[in-house]
């Protein structure tokens, strides 16, 4: 595990030690998110009857409570305490999840157990804008530039290592255990693993934050500022249109694979979850150094261009005929969305200035949290429930055309990803990043040779 742990690029003892701590913590983490965000609060949502449009619902609900950040980055760069501020909302995001766990064993009621589930989340959530706000500022500062793609991709390897075998044993204890008890117990061990994933930062260093000016300025005109930045700017715009684009649908491929596919837990877990952890596993590391060497901007072209077409794959897909087409579909996720997420979160750190880096972060959060994320999964819940059964009466009355619910919002998503990908993104400027035809060039000279030295 030490070995697994160890980042021997990194050439300073302290630094690597605070590293490992990171990459600890995330291993904890991840247990905690394929919990939290994953297909059993799915099923904890099918199980209590929620529709789409209350799943939506619950899930947008608590991201509206994350738009604090801007108040979280204001109390940061205000009192510079961001070790402090990280442990105490980190330890509030997660202790309420046993909320979760523990309320529907105690309420029969589900109107009742519906507003109280999405009361414990807004509250988590509050405790999550500033963990975000302050992890981003903390990592900006903590991880050299030069090493930062190389140190996330071999983060997200491990994460997902542990992701894939935590995954499966989640599956096969919910199948086993099945009901309100099986979701409870798994909740309740999700809230532990989250708290210790906090706890590993005790031993990360806080370095100085950078600029220790005060703030004199107000939320306003902080806010004017970010928006008027001229790189910054255009990657919050991509941000937010990307992150609409994907999570209209993203929380509802789980519903469609445990309500449509009448998968199991277990099956989700394998040919999901295994499938496209273990090519992210493979691939993580070649994109991380693709960013080192390239920039940000290659990578995310060409990862943002294929995954648009992933939602299209799932239409094809039946309750009879579902094995190979999900297996090919979490292949090219796990090989091509690693590349999506360490641009997206190198874009918010390279982009954003070093003085009062956290605001912009908080800026950036605020904007995707509220369209990109709460929006979008209300939407998303609304079409399948509303739009969809009209579009699909329609079709199959006049041309005898029949998709399931779920597929019209896929197709829609698909759409969204594609213009995201080749008209927003195109328009951030990266210094130093090299273009996509430089990139081809190098590709066809060295002809399947060592990509990377």
């Amino acid at each position: 595990m030490k070995r697994l742990l160890s980042t021997d690029f990194v050439k300073d003892k302290n630094l690597n030690q605070s590293l490992n701590f990171v990459i600890l913590g995330i291993c904890f983490g991840v247990v905690f998110l394929n919990v939290t965000v994953g297909t059993p609060i799915a099923g904890l949502a099918k199980e209590l009857k929620f529709g789409d449009l209350l799943y939506g619902i619950m899930l947008a609900m608590p991201v509206l409570g994350g738009t604090v950040q801007i108040f979280a980055s204001f109390i940061l760069e205000k009192t510079k305490k961001r070790k402090k501020l990280f442990l105490l909302s980190g330890f509030i995001n997660r202790i309420l999840w046993i909320f979760v766990a523990i309320l529907p064993l105690l309420i029969s009621n589900r109107t009742l157990l519906f507003y109280l589930i999405v009361a414990v989340l807004i509250f988590s959530s509050i405790g999550g804008a500033f963990l975000n706000v302050t992890f981003m500022s903390w990592m900006g500062d903590l991880v050299p530039l030069d090493i930062r793609g190389r140190f996330f991709s071999h983060r997200s390897m491990l994460s997902t290592i542990v992701s894939f075998i935590s995954g499966l044993a989640i599956g096969k204890f919910l199948d086993t255990i099945p009901g309100i008890l099986g979701f409870s117990i798994i909740f309740g061990i999700a809230t532990l693993f989250g708290l210790l994933d906090i706890a590993c930062y005790l031993k990360v260093h806080d370095p100085p934050m950078k600029n220790d000016i005060e703030i004199q300025e107000s939320f306003l005109n902080i806010s004017k500022k970010v928006l008027s930045h001229p790189a910054f700017s255009k990657y919050l715009i991509f941000a937010v249109v990307w992150s609409f684009s994907l999570n209209i649908a993203a929380p509802y491929f789980n519903l469609y694979m445990i309500k449509y596919l009448r998968m199991s837990y277990f099956e989700i877990a394998l040919y999901a979850q295994l499938v496209s952890n273990l090519a992210t596993v493979v691939f993580v590391r070649i994109w991380g150094r693709m960013i080192d060497r390239f920039g940000n901007k290659p990578v995310a072209l060409i990862c943002t261009t294929t995954v648009s077409f992933l939602p299209i794959l799932w239409c094809f897909t039946t309750p009879q005929s579902w094995l190979f087409l999900v297996i090919l579909i979490q292949f090219l996720a796990g090989l091509f969305w690693p590349g999506v997420d360490l641009s997206y979160n190198n874009f918010a750190l390279r982009l954003s200035p070093d003085e009062n880096r956290s605001m912009y972060i908080a800026v950036l959060n605020l904007f995707v949290g509220v369209i990109g994320n709460a929006i979008a999964y209300i939407f998303g819940g609304y079409i399948i429930e509303n739009i969809s059964p009209l579009i699909s009466s329609f079709l199959e009355n006049t041309v005898h055309f029949h998709l399931a619910d779920y597929h019209y919002l896929f197709i829609f998503s698909a759409i969204l990803r594609f213009v995201s990908s080749r008209i927003f993104l195109p328009k951030i400027k990266e210094e130093g990043a090299y273009s996509i035809n430089e990139l081809k060039g190098i590709l066809i000279r060295r002809r399947g040779s060592r990509l990377i030295p």
